[in-house]
């Protein structure tokens, strides 16, 4: 029944005409197919497209800005049993943070007023080693004579933890003087944590009962369940039956931090020569520079408040850590979530350990031969468009020394150095890189030294690097850097030198740190340094700046400088003040308006409340998060472009998050009780 024209035999070097008809049917076919399964996947939050959102959130009764998370859970949020729990799941898919709640009666000893009895005795019970948590944000009693505020008997308080807690893959430990390892890579101060336990949103189906019996009351997430920092005060708390005391402590098998499996442990896990170490020979303790006790032959210390271990005689070999540590945005190597890519013209893998990798790729021990291996491949091989022609993925958590200068030209000029998500490998010296004509991307990584930049190199993009401003470390780009381009983001780096150039540095969500501040989480703070100059020329005239979305300790000298949602801490002072611009930016209180372009919509006077979170243990400066309310917040939490946090932590939008809990808590909440919100920082 086809027409003649069909059936007709086609070229041997053409496409039969049936065929061609039969192909652009099944065109039609998969695209109206896709349209059914994309009408089917709109009904659903959890495969919905974003534009879908708004519409499922108004079928439930939500806020047209209501999350994926909040929708999925919609009905399971509102058939909980209890407040308390009730309104941690709220806080949680709302916000993504973790949170716990407590309410004011429960936290009142006695009250003035006779509308509000309080039926609690004034004192805690010994037992239950109430006393431990007295004057901590996990406090079970408060004595108030006239209650208020989040410690009103009426009241109900949520207490939400604006971070997330990454973990350190068995990364091996910095060596510090006296013997001691630091569990940060870096060697900086890095007080543990506990690793939170996943959020799990209760609900009507959440065990198995029988039809129409309520669902199960959950109490409020206890603090092993909470990513906590581990003080000696909370250890005890958690299981006081079992721990040793003396100088040193042992915690016994029931106690909660020694749980877990090797490679997801409560607390931490070490590692000599490749051999775990026993909680029996683990001892807790304090390790002070040049003091401390000794361990036995077999015994290894750990000091919580700093971060520090000490091995006895008999442990020797390469030290590694699992530990935790916050990470309040996506900025350094630690909160990287960088991947390798598989579509590079050339895999090289940096593994100490020669482990098995796939087909095709080329394994080596360090980096100076991985960047031998890539300056050696012929010129002929390349990649898709988008992707490196060699790839070096150092799989691995060790510390690597820095390859020799890299001064020689190379065949193939698209490099790109990544340590994939959760590895955390340090490079330990200065890392010179001059290759004329050489596009440079460095991913994931912390850089102990220096990073040189020569002047012949076309391009060097940093994305999630960390380098070590309390001990002076800079990016450095040669004089006479005429053509590069030099690029970070979510980058947390020591101060950058570079001169005048036809391309300006572009910065994004970075912390660009002068100041080399240190944490220090155990006595007095050490005298802070000088501060120096936070981006500045390496010669003569300085570089231009584009940034968005970052923090600077330090005088920010340029040329022409566009900056937007940006806190200088020390102020800006350009050459050029009739081009570029400054949008939603705090430029402090001791701002010049004649040394910068003319701002807009940019908050000056009094900084914020700044400290170190301690996210990286080295400056890491941001505004404290103060709880908002319905009505407004800090204007260095309500000023950006967006009405989020002005600074690094710009995209990740803990002030615009935290203000919508803050609005939204009544809806969880019966009308006689009084919702509150109460932000914790990372170090307390």
């Amino acid at each position: 029944m086809l027409p003649p024209a069909l059936l007709a035999p086609a070229d041997p070097d053409g496409v039969p005409v049936l065929l061609a008809l039969l192909e652009a049917l099944e065109g039609q076919w998969l695209e109206l197919a896709a349209d059914a399964d994309r009408v089917l996947d709109d009904a659903f939050p959890d495969s919905a497209a974003d534009w879908a959102l708004p519409y499922l959130a108004q079928v439930l009764g939500l806020p047209p800005d209501a999350g994926r998370a909040e929708i999925g859970s919609a009905t399971a949020l509102r058939r909980r049993r209890g407040t308390p729990a009730a309104i941690e799941d709220f806080a949680t898919v709302v916000t993504g943070w973790q949170a716990r709640v407590t309410e004011g009666w429960q936290t009142t000893i006695w009250a003035q007023q006779l509308r509000h009895p309080i039926r609690r005795t004034a004192s805690l019970s010994l037992r239950r080693r109430e006393h431990l948590m007295a004057g901590t944000g996990l406090d079970p009693a408060r004595r108030s004579l006239t209650p208020g505020g989040p410690h009103h008997p009426a009241a109900v308080t949520a207490t939400v933890f604006p971070w997330q807690v990454r973990r350190f893959e068995l990364s091996e430990a910095c060596p510090l003087p006296d013997g001691r390892f630091a569990v940060h890579p870096l060697g900086l101060p890095a007080p543990l944590y506990l690793r939170p336990d996943a959020v799990v949103v209760g609900g009507d189906a959440d065990d198995e009962r029988p039809p129409g019996s309520p669902p199960a009351l959950r109490p409020p997430r206890a603090a092993g369940d909470l990513p906590l920092r581990a003080t000696w005060r909370l250890i005890e708390a958690l299981a006081p039956d079992e721990v040793g005391y003396g100088p040193v402590w042992q915690l016994g098998p029931g106690h909660p931090l020694t749980a877990g499996a090797a490679d997801d442990p409560a607390l931490l896990a070490i590692t000599v020569d490749g051999d775990p170490v026993p909680w029996t020979d683990i001892g807790l303790t304090s390790l002070p520079s040049g003091g401390g006790p000794t361990p036995t032959a077999d015994q290894v210390l750990v000091d919580l408040a700093r971060g520090v271990l000490l091995p006895g005689a008999n442990r020797t070999g390469p030290l590694r850590v699992m530990a935790y540590r916050p990470t309040p945005g996506r900025i350094g190597a630690l909160a990287s979530d960088a991947e390798g890519d598989d579509r590079a013209g050339t895999v090289i893998v940096v593994d100490p350990a020669l482990g098995p990798h796939a087909p095709g790729q080329t394994v080596v021990t360090t980096l100076a031969d991985a960047v031998t291996a890539a300056l050696a491949l012929p010129g002929s091989r390349t990649a898709p468009a988008g992707h490196p022609d060699v790839e070096i993925r150092l799989a691995t958590s060790d510390r690597l020394a820095a390859p020799p200068p890299l001064t020689a030209t190379p065949a193939l000029t698209r490099w790109r150095i990544v340590a994939p998500t959760g590895l955390t490998p340090v490079v330990t010296g200065t890392w010179e890189v001059r290759a004329p004509g050489l596009h440079l991307d460095l991913a994931g990584m912390f850089l102990e030294g220096d990073l040189a930049i020569g002047a012949d190199m076309a391009s060097v993009t940093l994305t999630g690097v960390t380098t070590n401003p309390a001990a002076g470390r800079t990016v450095t780009v040669e004089p006479g850097a005429w053509t590069l381009r030099l690029r970070a983001v979510n980058c947390h780096l020591g101060p950058i030198r570079a001169d005048l150039s036809a391309f300006p540095i572009d910065l994004a969500d970075c912390v660009v740190d002068g100041a080399g501040a240190t944490l220090s989480p155990c006595g007095a703070p050490p005298p802070a340094p000088a501060p120096v100059p936070a981006v500045a020329a390496t010669d003569r005239f300085p570089p231009q700046l584009r940034t968005n979305g970052c923090t600077f300790a330090g005088l920010v000298a340029v040329d022409t400088i566009t900056a937007s949602d940006c806190l200088f801490l020390d102020g800006v002072r350009a050459v050029v003040t009739s081009a570029g611009g400054l949008r939603f930016c705090h430029l402090g209180d001791a701002d010049d308006a004649q040394a910068h372009p003319s701002p807009f919509c940019c908050l000056t006077g009094p900084l914020p409340a700044l400290a170190s979170t301690g996210a990286e243990s080295a400056g890491y400066y941001a505004p404290v998060l103060t709880a908002p309310t319905g009505r407004g917040a800090d204007p260095a939490l309500s000023g950006a472009s967006d009405g989020g946090e002005i600074g690094a932590y710009h995209h990740a939008r803990r002030g615009p998050l935290a203000l919508r809990l803050a609005q939204r808590l009544p809806e969880m909440t019966p009308l006689t009780v009084h919702p509150h919100l109460d932000i914790i920082g990372s170090e307390e």
